[in-house]
């Protein structure tokens, strides 16, 4: 697999004088209501292109240990599509730098969407075309490495220096972010197993990445590459739990993710299962919904959650008393 050199080149291209870190209003609604507005809740000079140095974990950041261990009951946060997808108000969704971001603000967690290119080079793309998040248009399966590689990242209205980003490969997002957080590997966006698992070996990842699909015949194609492969497989609806756990009692997942709807019954077999269970918070099905207040994140640990995944994680990491520095 080609393996690009971005994440070095990063570093020796970054200045070698660390500015100041300047106060950044969180854009947090006082009163409870949404928040539309695009500020960062931390500096963007910690992981934009003028970041000086890449990001170290996070000294008060959830041990090591925890992070891997299906029965540690810490809470724990995960960034969707790095610090947030659909364009957030930190970084542009599965860039560099969001992940960066995610590292800076001690979150436990990252999500990411790889796909193939043309030629077979796995890049970080959520959707099936360029067009939403780049300056390209077309299905990133017709265009080559190179070619996604050429196209400028959309910024909006996000505050920081965005200008040296690129689409990532998988192999340069866990080289980033091994030793900083842990990476669920989102195997839906494509069949390509035998790529997705030799990414993960070639960043020498096995211990930082989560293979994470809905999709058992792939977890089961992966661990037959890697019989040391974390998973996490995804519980659709309650009458598949007890199936989907007993299939692999002896591989014990590292998470299990449940739909929401599915509290209490299926949280409480994931639990006697030994392992914990992995929750969106982008329903009202647990009564929290984008923009609310910080204390309503609570609401889906106490109802069952051990992770809860989300486009704003520096509301669920104050929520928790990990409110970003």
């Amino acid at each position: 697999m080609k393996r690009s050199l971005l994440a070095l080149a990063f570093v020796a291209a970054c200045s070698s004088s660390e500015p100041a870190p300047a106060a950044i209003d969180t854009g947090a609604a006082d009163d409870g209501g949404e928040d539309t507005t695009p500020k960062p809740p931390i500096d963007p000079r910690l992981f934009d292109c003028t970041a000086p140095k890449l990001p170290p974990r996070k000294a008060t950041a959830t041990p090591e240990a925890c992070l891997r261990d299906p029965k540690c009951k810490t809470r724990l946060v995960s960034g969707h599509r790095g610090a947030g997808g659909d364009l957030g108000r930190i970084a542009p969704e599965d860039s560099l730098a969001a992940y960066r971001a995610a590292i800076v603000m001690g979150l436990d967690i990252v999500e990411t969407d790889p796909r193939p290119s043309k030629d077979g080079i796995l890049v970080n793309l959520h959707d099936p075309t360029v067009d939403r998040t780049t300056n390209g248009k077309g299905n990133a399966a017709d265009l080559t490495f190179t070619e996604l590689r050429a196209l400028t990242l959309k910024t909006g209205e996000l505050q920081g220096d965005f200008s040296c980003e690129k689409i990532p490969t998988l192999v340069e997002l866990l080289t980033l972010c091994k030793g900083r957080a842990l990476v669920l590997i989102d195997a839906n966006k494509t069949d390509r197993v035998d790529l997705l698992v030799a990414a993960i070996k070639e960043a020498g990842a096995l211990d930082w990445a989560v293979f994470d699909t809905s999709g058992l015949d792939k977890i089961d194609q992966a661990l037959l590459l890697e019989p040391k492969l974390m998973i996490m497989p995804r519980i659709g609806d309650a009458a598949s739990a007890p199936a989907i756990l007993a299939r692999y009692k002896d591989h014990l997942p590292v998470l299990v993710e449940i739909d929401a709807k599915l509290f209490p019954t299926t949280v409480d077999l994931v639990h006697a299962a030994g392992t914990r269970t992995f929750t969106d918070v982008f329903t009202t099905d647990v009564g929290v919904k984008l923009g609310s207040p910080p204390s309503q994140y609570l609401l889906t640990y106490e109802k069952g959650a051990d992770v809860v995944q989300t486009d704003l994680p520096d509301l669920v990491l104050g929520a928790l008393g990990r409110a970003p520095d």
